[in-house]
C-alpha cells in the first residue's frame, strides 16, 4: 500500500485512536458484565439480557463497537503494508513492545472471532437459550478452552495498555517524554487490573469458589 506521509500520519491516528477509545471501552463493559459471574449464574444471566432489552441495541454494536473495530483492524494490516510501518517504533519508548503490541493484535482477531461464534453466533444462542452463563460454564469446563480464554483476556488487557503507550505517542497526542512514562505507567496499571477482573471472571464460570457475591453466600448462616 502506497500512502504520503501526511496520509499516513492522519490514518494512523485514526488507528489508535479507534483501539482506545470505542474498541477500549467496549473491553471496559465487556469485562465489567463479564465480572458479573461473580455473583452467580442467576445475576449474570439477568444482566444480560438487561443488556440485549436496551432499544437499538443491535444497531447501537454496529456503530460503536463493530465499525471502529473492523477499521482499527483493517487499518492496521493495511498500514503495516506501507514504507512507512518501519518506523512504527517512535511510538512506543522500546522496539520490543511494538512486536508485542502487533502479534497481541493479530491473535486477538482471531480469539474475537472464535469467541463471537462460540457465543453470539452458537447454536444455542440462536435457539434462543437464555442461559449464556451455562454456555460459558460447559465450554469453559475444558482446559484447553479455558486456557485459551485466559489467553484472550491477558491479549486484550495488554493490547489495550499497550495502546495507551501509543496514544501518548507521535501519532496520538504527542505528549512528549514525560507524557510518555505516565502513559506507560497507566498502560502497566490497566493491564494488571483487567487482567485480574477477566481472570476471576472466567473462573467464577467454572468454580462456585469465585462466585463471592452468589447471593446465597451473602446471607448469615
Amino acid at each position: 500500500m502506497r500512502v504520503s506521509d501526511r496520509g499516513y500520519a492522519t490514518l494512523k491516528r485514526v488507528q489508535i485512536w479507534t483501539g482506545v477509545v470505542p474498541v477500549g471501552l467496549f473491553l471496559l463493559s465487556h469485562l465489567a458484565t463479564n465480572a458479573r459471574a461473580i455473583a452467580g449464574g442467576a445475576v449474570f444471566d439477568r444482566t444480560a439480557e438487561a443488556i440485549g432489552r436496551i432499544p437499538g441495541i443491535t444497531l447501537i454494536e454496529v456503530v460503536a463497537i463493530v465499525v471502529p473495530m473492523l477499521l482499527h483492524v483493517g487499518l492496521g494490516v493495511a498500514l503495516g503494508t506501507t514504507a512507512q510501518a518501519a518506523g512504527d517504533e517512535r511510538g512506543y519508548p522500546r522496539s520490543w513492545m511494538l512486536i508485542a503490541q502487533r502479534t497481541s493484535g493479530f491473535f486477538l482477531v482471531v480469539y474475537v472471532v472464535f469467541h463471537v461464534w462460540g457465543t453470539r453466533l452458537s447454536p444455542e444462542r440462536l435457539a434462543g437459550d437464555a442461559d449464556l452463563f451455562g454456555l460459558m460454564a460447559r465450554r469453559l469446563a475444558h482446559p484447553g478452552m479455558l486456557a485459551f480464554h485466559m489467553a484472550g483476556v491477558l491479549a486484550a488487557a495488554y493490547h489495550l495498555g499497550n495502546g495507551l503507550v501509543a496514544l501518548a505517542g507521535p501519532w496520538g497526542l504527542d505528549a512528549g517524554e514525560r507524557g510518555g512514562a505516565l502513559a506507560a505507567r497507566a498502560g502497566l496499571a490497566t493491564f494488571i487490573v483487567l487482567s485480574l477482573v477477566g481472570m476471576v471472571a472466567l473462573l467464577a464460570f467454572v468454580s462456585p469458589a469465585f462466585r463471592w457475591l452468589e447471593p446465597h453466600r451473602l446471607i448469615a448462616p
